[in-house]
C-alpha cells in the first residue's frame, strides 16, 4: 500500500519545525526582546526540544496504540508553531502559548490512556510536564537550570531504552546473538541521587552516571552507521554530566555545564534520532546516514565546543558567533535532506530499516 507523504506525518513536520527553530536560536539575542534571556530559554527548551519531543511520542504512540493522533498532524503542527511565535510576542501571557500546547499534548495522551498503555505513561506524560514547566518558568516558579537537567534525564532514560531496542533488531538482522536490553532506570536513579545531592556523595553519583552512560554507548561501537551515530550522540550525555561535575568544583562556569546539556546532549541526540527519516535505507544493511548527516552532528559538536570556550576566554564576541554559525550550519544542512523527504511516500518503519522477519517455525 502507498504511503502518503513524509509532511502528513509527526516525524516529518514535528523535525522539520524543531530544525526551524534550532537555526534561529542562536541569533535571537539580535532581536529587540523585552528578555531575550527568558526567550532563549523558551524556545530552546520548549520549542526546539518540545517540537522534537513531540515528533517522536506521535511517531512512537501510533506503535504503542495502533491508533491515529485524535487530531491530524498538520493542525497539531500548526497549534505548536502557532504557541511558539505567541510565546514571542506575548512572552507574560503565558496562557496564550499554553491552550495550544496543551491540546497537542493531550493529543499524546489520551490515545494511551485509552489503549490501557500504562507502561508508556510516563513518556506520555512529557509533553504535558513541558507546558506546565514553561508555565512555571514565566511565573518564576522554578529556576531555568532545572531545565537543562530534566532535559538530560529524559535522553538518558529515552535514549538507553532506544539503542538497546535499534541493536536488538540489529543483531536479529545480521545473525548475532541478541543481549538482553539493559535497563535504564539505575542509571536514572543515580542522576537524580546525584542532582539532589550537592555534597561528594552526590558529585561522585553524577560521575558514575557519566561511565554509565559511556558503558551504554559503548554497545553500538561495532553498530552499523546509524545506531553508531545514535551511540556517539547519547555519549556526549557524559561529558554534560561531567561538565556539571566540573561545574560543583569550581572548573567550569554554570553556562558552559548548561550548553553541554543542551547543545551538546540534547542538540546532538535530535539530530541522531531525526536525521533516521531521511536516511537511505540499504537492502540488509538498514539505515545508512548521508554524509550531511555526519557533518551536521561533527558541526554540532564544534558548535558546543565554541559555546563552552566562550565562557572561560577573553574576548569571546568571535567564539559566540563561531558556534552560533556552526550550530545553524548544522541544521541548515538536516533540513537540505528532510525537506526534501517531506513531499515522498513516508517510509516504514519511519525510525527504523524494515524489521527483520523471524525464520519459520
Amino acid at each position: 500500500m502507498k504511503r502518503s507523504p513524509l509532511i502528513f506525518h509527526p516525524a516529518g513536520v514535528f523535525f522539520a519545525l524543531a530544525a526551524m527553530v534550532a537555526v534561529i536560536l542562536p541569533w535571537l539575542w539580535l532581536l529587540p526582546l523585552a528578555d531575550p534571556g527568558q526567550a532563549h530559554v523558551r524556545l530552546g527548551i520548549f520549542g526546539f526540544g518540545g517540537m522534537a519531543v513531540s515528533g517522536y511520542l506521535l511517531t512512537a504512540q501510533r506503535a504503542w496504540t495502533g491508533a491515529e493522533p485524535p487530531l491530524p498532524t498538520l493542525g497539531l503542527a500548526t497549534l505548536a508553531l502557532g504557541a511558539r511565535m505567541l510565546a514571542l510576542a506575548e512572552p507574560e501571557a503565558v496562557w496564550l502559548a499554553s491552550l495550544p500546547l496543551l491540546v497537542v499534548a493531550l493529543a499524546i495522551l489520551l490515545p494511551v490512556m485509552r489503549a490501557r498503555r500504562w507502561d508508556k505513561m510516563p513518556l506520555a506524560l512529557v509533553p504535558l510536564g513541558l507546558v506546565i514547566a514553561e508555565g512555571a518558568l514565566v511565573r518564576h516558579q522554578i529556576q531555568a537550570a532545572a531545565l537543562p537537567l530534566a532535559m538530560g534525564a529524559l535522553i538518558l532514560a529515552v535514549g538507553g531504552r532506544m539503542i538497546a531496542a535499534f541493536l536488538i533488531e540489529e543483531c536479529r538482522r545480521r545473525g548475532l546473538p541478541q543481549r538482553p536490553a539493559a535497563r535504564t532506570w539505575p542509571g536514572l536513579a543515580m542522576m537524580g541521587f546525584g542532582v539532589l545531592s550537592s555534597g561528594s556523595i552526590g558529585t561522585s553519583a553524577l560521575a558514575i552516571t557519566a561511565l554509565w552512560v559511556l558503558r551504554t554507548a559503548w554497545t553500538g561501537v561495532g553498530a552499523w552507521p546509524a545506531s553508531r551515530m545514535l551511540c556517539i550522540a547519547y555519549a556526549t550525555l557524559a561529558a554534560g554530566l561531567l561538565g556539571i561535575v566540573a561545574a560543583r568544583v569550581g572548573m567550569l562556569p554554570p553556562l558552559a555545564q548548561t550548553h553541554l546539556l543542551t547543545m551538546g546532549a540534547m542538540g546532538s541526540m535530535v539530530v541522531a534520532v531525526a536525521a533516521r527519516v531521511s536516511m537511505r535505507r540499504v537492502k540488509d544493511v538498514g539505515l545508512m546516514p548521508l554524509t550531511r548527516h555526519w557533518i551536521a552532528l561533527w558541526l554540532i559538536f564544534a558548535a558546543t565546543g565554541a559555546r563552552c570556550l566562550a565562557e572561560i576566554a577573553t574576548p569571546h564576541h568571535a567564539l559566540m558567533t563561531m558556534a552560533g554559525i556552526a550550530w545553524s550550519a548544522a541544521w541548515l544542512l538536516f533540513l537540505s535532506a528532510h525537506l526534501a523527504a517531506l513531499r515522498q511516500p513516508a517510509p516504514f518503519p519511519l525510525l527504523s530499516a524494515e524489521r527483520a522477519r523471524s525464520e519459520p517455525a
